[in-house]
């Protein structure tokens, strides 16, 4: 009876104990583990969704910008990278001669802001020739892809009381500020 007591009650309960005990010292961390991975993963597919969008987002940015190259290349060319002196200076002459009027010279003065960015070019520009041709040149200006900004007008050729004057040899001096970065 003693042996049917041990294979009956005894062993089972024996088992019993030691399924539980590999059950917790060797399952249970495999389920932590497991666990871990299932948090691993869901947290991956969160980051594969968010690089999704961004990648998304990025190949629109790209479409938009390449879509608007001939708007970034005449920003390019109203505000340019430098200074960018000589070709100003053609400019200035081009503009003059197609008005009509005569280019007698410009000065350059670089103008140093504080805040970075944007930065100014003084150009003291002095032409002759009639009123009408300097309007026509102020226009032309204004229409120029460069960005001018007209500060000061000076003229001289006419003086009060003088009886011959000329009115197509009047002396302009102009102060204008263009922009580069």
């Amino acid at each position: 009876m003693n042996l049917n007591l041990f294979k009956y009650i005894i062993l089972p309960f024996i088992l019993f104990f030691a399924a539980l005990a590999i059950g917790f010292w060797v399952l249970w961390p495999l389920y932590g583990d497991i666990q871990a991975a299932m948090l691993l993963k869901e947290q991956n597919q969160d980051n594969l969704t968010q690089r999704k969008k961004l990648t998304e987002n990025l190949e629109r940015l790209i479409s938009q910008y390449n879509e608007r190259g001939g708007d970034i290349a005449s920003l390019n060319k109203a505000i340019p990278s430098g200074q960018n002196v000589p070709e100003l200076l053609v400019n200035l002459e081009a503009i003059a001669s197609e008005s009509g009027l005569i280019f007698k010279g410009v000065n350059f003065k670089p103008k140093d802001l504080k805040a970075p960015g944007i930065k100014t070019l003084i150009a003291e520009i002095r032409v002759t020739g009639s009123y009408p041709d300097f309007l026509n040149y102020l226009k032309a200006m204004e229409k120029s892809l460069r960005i001018f900004d007209v500060t000061s007008i000076s003229f001289a050729g006419v003086s009060p009381g003088q009886i011959s004057a000329r009115t197509d040899n009047i002396d302009f001096s102009l102060t204008v500020n263009t922009y580069y970065y």
